[in-house]
């Protein structure tokens, strides 16, 4: 029995391209070679002889058939990859790019530029301008305040355009539970950023459907300019899902609460649409009328810039509104994998965009939910609460937070914005058609706004029911989402009402196949490591794990992840890599942070998490003890000196203590990490901004396995060091964790020989400005015969201590 085939080969067809992203993306080749095995199982197993009707694949020709849409899935999904790979080996050493501009956004005043170029290479380049290189090309098109880089939006689009710079790869995520920016982009199509220092517009002309956007955003800013700077951005958000000028505390509001949805445009602002152009043709469903309500519609997604949501949203409306004169029932499901299937084969990397994956699990669950909670609820309600069951688990994987009261608090906040986004969309269709908007109406709109905000702030409490979610992981989401939708379809429905529950029990027992498989190709290789070198970009960071405890020794802080925005200023390396690391790796909390010393690359990640994340304790070296910086460390005005520490466990809060030569943090009765460097207390106390000369250094005893943590160790305190242990095995290490990110003023061949590490770790930023490693350091490493590896070739290092034996995982 399949009734609903679309839905069954689009899901195949989806196994297919995960097949290929596990293979070709994270290099898990044996795993994903299990999973298309059990797949085929699936496949050829399914199902029971004719006579009972219960089989999902009756017969041979539909088992052909999706094995073909599995296996178009994985060829699809293959090729796309290598287009983007191989377009990026086409760039070599040009430093210039030209092509017609498609889209453009404003993103902390930089002009990004999404090029479809005419040159051999990629097919479309993220071009980034600052606002000087903007302003220089648009010459005295716009001011140079920000009015005018939105302005410059618009200007841009559809032109001919050449930059001159520097291209420069997008690279994926360098931690577990990490953005992962190089997938981000290739799902919007794009392989290689190109940062330009110049740029020239080679042709004024622009082609009409250009010159249509152009007209169309410039509809959207004039009608945007009429509401009051307060709502000005809340509207913004609403209606077109353009989030830049919404206050940062505001936003993290909506998303404490789980309704930041309604600042991105979905199939909800579509909804509302669709039911307002009804209500204004009435019950007229003459092909006219139709093409009419999808004209405004497309016209809608235009300003929005298409996200998928809106995509996905226009796909359904369109087969709902052909359905009527095609004289065929429209089915949600079915619409659903239509639309999923068309956006798949546009660009297969959308899979992989949460802003997808989002989209398509609201719907779905409106299909296979919205009918038995109905039951019990009535309709109008049941939607709603579908919607949140079926996002709610990728909410918690992908943003690590959940709000238990979530599905009560989005009744009324969607209400008032059902009230408002229509509102809203009624006075833009006055504005593109009139070119005036009630005044009224504005101040309709920005009460509305005003009240949504209030709210929606009511509601918060303070973030006291927000809770943070530390896993499950991916793969407990996906076995979460195949029980639920499955136990809920209407094939187990229509089984059981027939009493066949060797069927359901069969069918479930193939299924878990694939699940178990897709689990071995999502599982992170560093979540049950003891010892993590994090990847902080040009910074040090090392996580111990020891029963149930978890400690930071620095935190990094000074990145080179500017090519993740366009702009390295304010990267918040607490934030954006430590807090989702952390939770994704099962941290509900740190207990404990040290600190080498007080340079930015190592100390202001702390800093960072501390603001947003439980952390116990943290511990400066005591020669800071006079610096300012040590008192507004964590904004917590001078700190007690504690001789000691006795373990992780402390008050509430996070508390600030000194270092001392002889202090040792007892984790666990097996392990501990001591202080080794400096041997006394500095007569002069130190500026944050001194040089590394009182670095402190750390050596982690785990259960035997010495870790020796060095900071910014210089040869001068290498070879004191050497001297002061001299006859001792005291500076002997299993793992050297290589000081000064490998620079050459380091890791002098006297104090490699004294430690004789097994295994050393570099951290350091990708291409950073420094030049680290230096050469000369990686020579005397491998004279040595000692195993090197690298942050900023292999992500996180993480070191799996078995009884002595030392297994090193790579993240990448």
């Amino acid at each position: 029995m399949l009734r609903r085939k679309l839905a069954v080969f689009t899901l195949l067809y989806i196994a297919g391209i995960a097949a290929g992203f596990f293979i070709i993306e994270k290099s898990r080749v044996p795993e994903s070679v299990g999973f298309i095995i059990s797949v085929a199982a699936v496949i050829r197993l399914s199902g029971c002889n004719a006579e009972d009707g219960a089989q999902v694949s009756a017969d041979m020709g539909i088992r052909l058939v999706l094995l073909l849409f599995f296996s178009a899935g994985f060829v699809l999904f293959s090729l796309r990859a290598y287009t983007y790979d191989s377009s990026l080996r086409a760039i070599d050493d040009k430093n210039y790019v030209c092509g017609t501009v498609v889209s453009a956004s404003v993103k902390k005043d930089k002009l990004q530029l999404i090029v479809r170029n005419t040159e051999k290479g990629p097919a479309k380049v993220l071009v980034i301008l600052d606002e000087e290189a903007a302003f220089r090309a648009e010459g005295a098109n716009a001011n140079n305040d920000e009015s005018g880089m939105r302005t410059a939006e618009a200007f841009y689009i559809g032109k001919i355009i050449e930059a001159r710079g520097e291209y420069q790869e997008i690279y994926a995520a360098d931690n577990p539970g990490c953005f992962d920016y190089r997938v981000y982009m290739r799902s919007k199509g794009v392989c290689v950023q190109f940062r330009a220092y110049i740029a020239d517009i080679l042709s004024e002309r622009k082609p009409v459907s250009a010159a249509v956007k152009q007209y169309l955003y410039d509809e959207r800013e004039s009608f945007l300019q009429r509401f009051d700077t307060d709502t000005e951005g809340f509207i913004r958000g609403v209606i077109f899902g353009d989030k830049s000028e919404i206050d940062e505390d505001l936003l993290d509001e909506f998303n404490l609460n789980s309704t930041g949805h309604i600042l991105a445009v979905s199939g909800l602002h579509i909804g509302f649409l669709y039911g307002l152009l009804k209500m204004l043709t009435g019950r007229r469903r003459t092909l006219p009328v139709s093409l009419l309500i999808l004209a405004v519609i497309i016209i809608y997604g235009e300003m929005t810039m298409w996200s998928p949501a809106t995509v996905r949203a226009c796909i359904v409306m369109t087969v709902s509104l052909l359905s009527v004169h095609l004289r065929r029932h429209s089915d949600l499901l079915t619409s659903i994998s239509f639309a999923a299937m068309i956006i798949l084969t546009a660009e297969p990397y959308q899979l992989f965009n949460s802003g997808f994956q989002l989209s398509f699990l609201a719907l779905c669950g409106i299909a296979f939910l919205a009918g038995p909670i109905a039951t019990v609820t009535g309709e109008g309600l049941a939607v709603m609460l579908a919607v949140q069951i079926g996002t709610l688990p990728v909410i918690a994987y992908s943003f690590c937070r959940i709000n238990p009261l979530s599905i009560l608090i989005n009744v009324p906040v969607i209400l008032l914005a059902s009230v408002l986004v229509p509102v809203c969309i009624f006075l833009l269709l006055l504005e593109a058609a009139l070119g005036a908007v009630p005044a009224a109406g504005i101040r309709l709109a920005e009460l509305i706004s005003y009240a949504v905000i209030k709210l929606n702030h009511l509601l918060s409490f303070g973030g006291s029911f927000s809770i943070r979610t530390t896993g499950p992981g991916a793969a407990a989401i996906i076995a979460l989402y195949a029980f639920v939708f499955g136990a809920s379809s209407e094939w187990v429905r229509v089984m059981l009402l027939r009493k066949n529950r060797i069927a359901v029990l069969k069918q479930s027992v193939l299924i878990l196949m694939p699940v178990i498989m897709i689990s071995a190709c999502l599982y992170d290789r560093i979540a049950d490591d003891e010892i993590v070198f994090v990847a902080v970009g040009q910074g040090d960071c090392t996580h111990i794990r020891a029963d149930g405890h978890d400690i930071l020794i620095d935190g990094g802080g000074q990145t080179d992840y500017s090519d993740k925005s366009g702009d390295d200023s304010g990267y918040n390396v607490g934030k954006k890599i430590l807090m989702p690391y952390l939770l994704h790796s099962g941290a509900g909390k740190l207990d404990l942070a040290l600190v080498t010393h007080l340079h930015a690359d190592h100390f202001k990640g702390i800093t960072e998490l501390a603001e947003i994340y439980p952390v116990g304790a943290v511990g400066i070296p005591i020669d800071y003890r006079a610096s300012p910086d040590s008192d507004d460390l964590l904004h917590s005005g001078s700190a007690p000196l504690k001789d000691d520490i006795k373990g992780p466990s402390g008050p509430a809060g996070t508390e600030l203590f000194y270092i001392k030569p002889d202090t040792r943090v007892d984790i666990t009765d097996a392990v501990s990490v001591e202080v080794i460097w400096p041997a006394e207390i500095s007569d002069e106390p130190l500026a944050a901004d001194d040089p590394n000369e009182h670095n402190t250094v750390y050596m982690v005893n785990y259960k035997g396995t010495k870790v020796m943590v060095t900071g910014d160790l210089l040869e001068e305190d290498e070879r004191r060091m050497l001297d002061y242990y001299e006859g001792t095995d005291t500076l002997k290490c299993d793992i050297l964790k290589v000081a000064h990110h490998g620079s050459k003023t380091s890791s002098c061949e006297e104090f490699l020989d004294a430690a004789s590490p097994k295994i050393a770790v570099i951290e350091c930023g990708r291409n950073n400005f420094y030049g680290h490693p230096h050469q000369q350091t990686l020579d005397r490493l491998e004279e040595r015969g000692i195993k090197l590896f690298r942050t900023d070739i292999s992500g996180a290092v993480g070191i799996d201590i078995r009884k002595g034996k030392l297994l090193v995982d790579l993240f990448k």
